[in-house]
């Protein structure tokens, strides 16, 4: 028995800590596994559980100037990630798009680089309140499968991108990711201020078109490593990554198709 402990002990270290990228280690209490499993546990509990239950003799709550707030709030990170990020990997020279290996130098570039991978992972944490805001508003509907499985999802590789593969060949996973979610939260924004323009079905049409175009994108991108012998990024990113993408890409044409064309047809 001590001895599987300590085999479980040694590979929990060699995963943790080991394997890591060095300069993760300053961040310990955010890239804590205990703690980003914690987040993970207590969002699936409240959604699914103690939210619905707290509501259920309550009145909607009325979140208007917080959803303002943190709208704009998203537009604002997430703009900032996606210019700042694209202005490092290609006015800079730093981004080979064919093959970018993990560059483990401690430049000003790098350092850079590792703070913005660092906030698209804090983002992602940020990203849960969206659903929260749904079950204090009683729209339970809109808290889907493919809605909560995206946002943990998300949170999983933010985490698993800031520990051990920070910038890279994956950067643009983080870019393509952020410029999308500035145009969904500029529509959702939007949406709040006058709630009328979602009466205008196309909007939310094109958004998630540009979902789709971007899990497709992402899809190639992470592919072309495993067939490049000679590229040194790590090759089990996208051997985790690919299947993400085509399941997710599955999920959103099907959500596609059951949204705007079989309803399009019945009408």
């Amino acid at each position: 028995m001590a001895t599987i402990l300590n085999q479980a002990i040694n590979a929990f270290n060699y995963l943790n800590h080991d394997l890591s990228d060095p300069r993760s280690h300053q961040y310990y209490i955010i890239l804590n596994p205990f703690i980003m499993f914690t987040f993970a546990f207590l969002f699936y509990k409240f959604i699914y559980d103690w939210g619905p239950k707290f509501m259920e003799k309550r009145e909607p709550y009325k979140l208007e100037n917080i959803l303002i707030f943190y709208n704009a709030s998203q537009i604002l990170i997430s703009a900032y990630i996606a210019f700042r990020s694209f202005y490092l990997a290609f006015w800079t020279g730093y981004y080979n798009f064919t093959c970018q290996p993990i560059i483990w130098d401690d430049t000003p570039i790098e350092r850079e680089a590792n703070s913005l991978v660092r906030l698209y992972y804090l983002v992602k944490i940020f990203d849960l309140l969206d659903t929260i805001f749904f079950i204090l508003r009683k729209k339970n509907s809109q808290v889907s499968f493919l809605h909560v499985y995206h946002h943990l999802s998300m949170l999983v590789l933010g985490f698993c991108a800031l520990k051990y593969v920070p910038a890279g060949h994956g950067a643009w996973l983080g870019i393509v990711n952020s410029a999308v979610h500035t145009v969904m939260y500029s529509y959702y924004l939007l949406t709040c201020i006058n709630p009328d323009y979602k009466k205008s079905i196309w909007w939310k049409k094109y958004i998630t078109q540009l979902q789709i175009a971007q899990f497709l994108f992402l899809l190639v991108h992470f592919t072309r490593v495993l067939f490049q012998p000679s590229c040194l990024y790590p090759k089990w990113i996208s051997i985790l990554v690919v299947p993400q993408n085509i399941f997710m890409l599955l999920m959103f044409s099907d959500f596609y198709n059951r949204t705007y064309i079989k309803k399009k047809d019945k009408q």
